[in-house]
């Protein structure tokens, strides 16, 4: 994905500031900054939920800023939004094939959803709501999934959450990117989570890119100093 002076105000209030970053295809980019930069804005920006005032979004060689959101989501693109949205009344089952939605031909949850969160197959029949907060998260991004996406974006899937289930989180974007060569772009509050999943970094700062550059060399490019409180 190349997203390129990117402008978006909410009032009279400058919220991204000429935003130009690359997500590589087949990496993990992680995208990091303090809460109150513009990251969710931005990821809304990306998927056509808030409209950009100017700058241009492309993934695969298709412009994507004059799309509505159906059109991305067609275009290969799929969003785990902050909060999961999951349906709290509707069964785990129900709400993976809800995700499908977007597919001409849609065939049932496909064993790979189940091998990558083993947990919603074994509550396939319980209710979205009542699945703690972690399992709500692998619910969430196994939705996402159902659309068959070639970009993931994830914003904050974390929060929240106990650590057991952020490692499983963690294996599972891995195994994508790895395995099945999909393309990521995470937004993520918790450093050490970010830094060992990342492919790819951009930080950001009052709505700006202020940093970006090679997962590996986080630490040595001073990139905790830079998100630190």
């Amino acid at each position: 994905m190349q997203v390129n002076a990117l402008n978006q105000f909410y009032g009279g209030s400058h919220i991204l500031r000429n935003v130009t970053f690359e997500v590589p295809q087949g990496k993990l980019t992680t995208l990091l900054g303090r809460n109150g930069v513009g990251k969710s804005t931005l990821l809304k920006c990306l998927m056509g939920v808030v409209p950009t005032k100017s700058g241009s979004i492309s993934w695969a060689g298709q412009a994507l800023e004059k799309k509505p959101p159906y059109e991305r989501v067609t275009a290969g693109l799929a969003y785990v939004p902050q909060g999961r949205e999951i349906f709290p009344r509707l069964t785990v089952e129900e709400n993976l094939l809800i995700g499908a939605a977007s597919l001409k031909s849609p065939s049932g949850v496909p064993d790979r959803i189940y091998q990558l969160f083993p947990v919603l197959r074994s509550m396939r029949q319980r209710r979205g709501g009542d699945l703690s907060g972690g399992q709500q998260q692998q619910l969430a991004i196994g939705r996402a999934l159902m659309s068959e996406p070639e970009l993931l974006i994830l914003d904050e899937p974390t929060e929240g959450i106990q650590p057991s289930i952020i490692q499983d989180i963690g294996r599972a974007l891995r195994l994508l990117v790895d395995e099945f060569g999909m393309t990521v772009l995470l937004v993520e509050q918790y450093y050490e989570f970010a830094r060992h999943l990342a492919d790819h970094y951009v930080v950001m700062s009052r709505g700006e890119v202020v940093a970006r550059g090679e997962g590996a060399k986080m630490e040595e490019e001073g990139v905790r100093e830079l998100i630190a409180v």
